[in-house]
């Protein structure tokens, strides 16, 4: 019975925020991807957006500048990964700053494409509300 309770109150199932920004997928249905190409290290594409989703037609692209916001929160992930980056480097070398340096840039190279994708879904998730009646809403407007 108490595994029943935890499947219901997950936080990673569908219709919650963290589903949409672990996954990638459109805020509003939850089904269509955020992102052109699944893999975040085909260097050419992980940056590109479709303009609406593929299912619900929400507007990914709501206005020019839209995803300067993402920048705040990479910043403050950056800024996080590097204070846990150095604490563990402090414990193994002290405060030589060579060993620091290699290990943060090092880390935020291979982290660049999924911090990126990670900032944009947790900004569109702040404006955009799953909604499980997008299909009926849309038939009768049509």
């Amino acid at each position: 019975m108490q595994t029943n309770y935890l499947k219901s109150v997950s936080p990673f199932k569908k219709g919650t925020k963290l589903y949409s920004i672990i996954k990638l997928k459109c805020p509003r249905c939850q089904e269509g991807n955020l992102f052109l190409v699944r893999n975040p290290y085909n260097l050419k594409m992980f940056d590109k957006m479709p303009d609406k989703c593929s299912v619900c037609g929400e507007d990914f692209i709501r206005e020019s500048g839209f995803y300067w916001g993402a920048m705040m929160i990479s910043h403050a992930t950056t800024t996080l990964l590097a204070v846990i980056i150095h604490l563990v480097v402090y414990t193994f070398y002290g405060w030589e700053i060579a060993p620091n340096l290699i290990a943060i840039i090092t880390i935020f190279i291979i982290l660049l494409p999924i911090i990126f994708r990670s900032s944009r879904a947790i900004w569109i998730n702040f404006f955009v509300s799953y909604d499980p009646d997008f299909k009926e809403k849309t038939n009768k407007t049509m």
